[in-house]
């Protein structure tokens, strides 16, 4: 069965890293009672998985269980119909790496003593060009904030 994607194609393994590194805020999705939570976090990309802060609560919850989770950042420009959106797949678990220099502080604020490492099992991306006027030169974007791949 073929379908059509319109617009859409995927984003390769080093885009989406480089997509993940320019940003700080994204969102986790977790399997929780009675249906799945998607919370947001300020991370880091590390090379083998992103760490954020925790306190008591879900993430923290699912960590200590080595939970699956998802994350889930993206990149919407409204006025040429354009975006990114890049997913990894992994599992939590609750890591020591509190004093990590790369560790971004929480936007709330309060506390969160837990640091949460989501291993990057799996990782992949999807791109929605402008509808018309621009070709993408390459894979990897050159701009400081990706704005030069939605063109």
């Amino acid at each position: 069965m073929h379908t059509d994607e319109g617009r859409i194609t995927e984003l390769d393994e080093a885009t989406c890293r480089q997509l993940l590194a320019s940003h700080r805020v994204g969102r986790i999705a977790i399997n929780a009672e009675p249906s799945p939570e998607v919370l947001p976090v300020d991370y880091a990309l590390r090379s083998d998985g992103l760490i954020f802060h925790s306190g008591l609560g879900t993430k923290q919850a699912a960590a200590a269980r080595g939970q699956a989770a998802t994350f889930q950042v993206d990149g919407v420009d409204m006025a040429r119909r354009a975006g990114w959106s890049v997913m990894v797949r992994g599992r939590l678990v609750i890591t020591d790496e509190s004093e990590s220099p790369e560790l971004p502080e929480p936007l709330p604020g309060g506390e969160r003593p837990y640091v949460v490492h989501l291993s990057l099992d799996t990782i992949s991306g999807r791109r929605i060009p402008p509808e018309r006027g621009w070709l993408m030169p390459g894979r990897v974007w050159h701009g400081q904030d990706a704005t030069d791949l939605m063109g």
